[in-house]
């Protein structure tokens, strides 16, 4: 009886009260303006990723009919291993120490860095090239006067197989030099007895076969 009581009331102000049923009104009207406004918002998205999904597909169907990917990629893979036969084949993790140490030996006497120390870090995997390994090194020195940019002209044209880390240098005519390098070795099988190795070989006379003055 009292729900009913209850309802009959509500009943009865909804019919006496004009402004209860104005404000119902217009909260209903201004909850529907949200939501049309809402899903304008969505549509406009929607047909928004849509016309970007269309302009994409038919860039890539227009990629797609060229005739010269082909040549492209046989160019880029080509281009690739010429790369990857500049970096120096090894046969084992002491030998890649030993050529990172030779050739910063070699770095060092060819800039005539004073005082100049050299030290290697363990051989470690490269991740995801399971065919290279990594040395990580340090060399350390003065450098002679106005000698800032042959060793840096050194540094780069040891590139790709010798990348420079970090370098650090002190000011004055004859600056302190300390520079953190990362080396990269192709992982190649052992050489046959009485066969030299390619990287001894190399490591002799050639230690960097990029470096066209200073890095040799």
């Amino acid at each position: 009886m009292s729900n009913l009581r209850g309802l009959q009331q509500l009943r009865d102000q909804w019919r006496n009260t004009p402004r209860l049923r104005h404000g119902v009104m217009v909260i209903v009207a201004i909850l529907g303006l949200q939501g049309l406004f809402m899903l304008s918002d969505q549509v406009h998205k929607r047909v928004a990723t849509h016309t970007a999904d269309m302009e994409m597909l038919a860039r890539l169907e227009g990629l797609h009919k060229e005739t010269w990917w082909p040549e492209r990629a046989a160019k880029m893979q080509e281009m690739l291993e010429a790369v990857t036969e500049r970096i120096p084949g090894v046969a084992g993790k002491g030998m890649a120490q030993a050529e990172s140490q030779a050739w910063l030996t070699r770095l060092a006497a060819d800039q005539a860095l004073a005082e100049p120390r050299v030290k290697v870090e363990d051989t470690v995997d490269v991740d995801g090239y399971p065919d290279m390994w990594q040395v990580i090194s340090r060399l350390e020195g003065k450098l002679p006067a106005h000698g800032h940019e042959a060793f840096l002209r050194a540094l780069a044209e040891a590139l790709p197989w010798v990348q420079t880390e970090r370098i650090e240098i002190a000011e004055g005519s004859t600056p302190r030099v300390v520079v953190t390098l990362r080396s990269y070795y192709r992982k190649a099988a052992p050489a046959a007895e009485g066969q030299p190795h390619q990287a001894a070989g190399r490591q002799g006379a050639t230690p960097n076969p990029d470096a066209a003055d200073p890095a040799r």
